[in-house]
């Protein structure tokens, strides 16, 4: 048998109708949801962030490694360039297998 006791009674303290009980719960919810989106900014910013870009290469037609034109290096990608990792210069993305240009 279920017993349906609504939420409001739970959270009532001494017969009073004080919601001190609900806000609480809110707040501790709120605390956690906070923490909770910090850590996963900070791992994208500092563990994501230095994994190697892989894109669908148009020649080989599967996921590859991203990789600069000039030294064969990984890429650090940002919203409209792409830096090769090891001389620092702008630079386009080429496949690691066959080394033709990604686009």
């Amino acid at each position: 048998m279920i017993i349906n006791i609504p939420l409001i009674l739970i959270f009532q303290m001494n017969g009073e109708d004080s919601f001190e009980g609900i806000c609480y719960y809110l707040l501790v919810l709120i605390i956690i949801l906070v923490i909770l989106y910090i850590g996963l900014y900070l791992y994208q910013r500092f563990v994501g962030s230095k994994k190697t870009p892989q894109h669908i290469c148009n020649y080989c037609g599967r996921m590859v490694d991203a990789v600069s034109d000039c030294c064969y290096a990984p890429v650090e990608e940002f919203f409209l360039y792409r830096k090769c990792r090891l001389c620092g210069k702008r630079c386009a993305v080429v496949c690691k297998n066959c080394k033709r240009k990604i686009f």
